[in-house]
């Protein structure tokens, strides 16, 4: 694949056309908003519900991560449950009084209209965050919010970035907290970041060398991008990539470190960075590699993120993981994105 930034844009494997349009999609999703119905909702609050049940499968379960810690911290009975589990394991947690708050890009994954079609006695209220406003999940809901992310064919990129958006707007409006610009100037820092795609691949590639075995470590609400990046790695590159949280990794993992290990480190919240940069330092001295993905630690093995703040930094980091996914395909020989077994949508429980 030819590696210059002039290369014509239609040329490029449409996984990495999608990684390039997630400014303007996520310009879409602000300019919309979240309709007048799920305003009206939310503006209501959360408190009259005896739990707030936020699941999803892959990247739109991970996507709705930053979120669950908002609600939590404000002390509201929230729940993060992957829908299977939801499904098969507690349904219990399911009653005539919890809202059921329901991530799916597509909206016909097998276990969320499974779910949709269990969840009749007791009925929960049912807001739905989908890309597809005729999908089951869609028509099913109480109060639907539309990502408009457009059509997407390859590995999840523009959605995932429009759910955290959303997600976030939603939760804003739940706690009534005041109106901020964040998301909006993160449109223009996606862009300048991603204008330069090609370098920041190199870059990033050439960080993490060629690893044995590929770590992605966060904590806190940064765990959304360490779980959405090591999901696309595998499926955009069919190549192996762990997320932990930094101190599950301490429990375990970190007797794995020698030659061979890269560690990619997410800086996350500014209170628990010295945390990750203790633990970078350790790795290092075991002889593993580190790659530093943050904004503001002055850490030797750093890579510069896009210019975000507040939610829109959780936007940030996903973007060099996405592109990393296609520096890796790219040294396998194959086309980033590409579905080999799986389809855009899963429809098997």
């Amino acid at each position: 694949m030819p590696d210059s930034p002039e290369q014509p844009l239609q040329q490029l494997p449409q996984y990495v056309l999608d990684i390039l349009g997630q400014p303007l999609a996520l310009r879409g999703l602000l300019t919309a908003g979240l309709g007048s119905a799920a305003t009206n909702f939310l503006s209501q609050g959360l408190a009259g519900f005896d739990r707030i049940l936020i699941t999803g499968m892959g990247a739109s379960l991970y996507a709705s991560y930053p979120s669950y810690l908002r609600l939590a911290r404000a002390g509201l009975p929230v729940w993060l449950v992957e829908t299977g589990e939801l499904l098969h394991d507690v349904p219990e947690l399911v009653t005539d009084r919890s809202l059921l708050w329901v991530a799916s890009q597509s909206g016909e994954s097998a276990e969320v209209q499974a779910l949709l079609e269990r969840c009749v006695t007791p009925r929960p209220t049912v807001l739905g965050i989908v890309n597809n406003a005729d999908s089951a999940l869609a028509q099913a809901a109480d109060v639907v919010i539309e990502l408009h992310a457009g059509e997407e064919r390859a590995v999840s990129t523009r959605t995932y970035v429009n759910t955290l958006a959303a997600s976030a707007l939603a939760v804003r409006l739940a706690l009534g907290e005041p109106e901020s610009t964040d998301l909006f100037a993160a449109v223009g820092a996606v862009q300048r970041y991603l204008d330069d795609w090609r370098a920041h691949a190199d870059a990033i590639g050439d960080a993490i060398s060629t690893p044995d075995t590929l770590f992605i470590l966060a904590r806190g609400a940064s765990l959304a991008a360490a779980n959405a990046g090591a999901l696309i790695i595998k499926e955009a590159a069919k190549y192996h990539a762990e997320a932990q949280s930094t101190s599950q990794f301490r429990h375990g993992p970190l007797e794995m470190v020698a030659e061979g290990v890269t560690a990619v480190l997410l800086e996350g919240d500014r209170h628990t960075a010295p945390l990750g940069q203790r633990l970078a330092d350790d790795i290092r001295r075991y002889g593993g590699r580190v790659v530093w993905l943050g904004q503001t630690v002055p850490d030797p093995d750093a890579l510069s993120l896009a210019a975000c703040r507040g939610a829109a930094r959780h936007i940030a980091e996903i973007l060099p993981l996405q592109l990393l996914s296609v520096v890796l395909a790219e040294r396998a020989a194959i086309e980033p994105g590409v579905f080999r077994h799986l389809e855009k949508v899963t429809r098997v429980l």
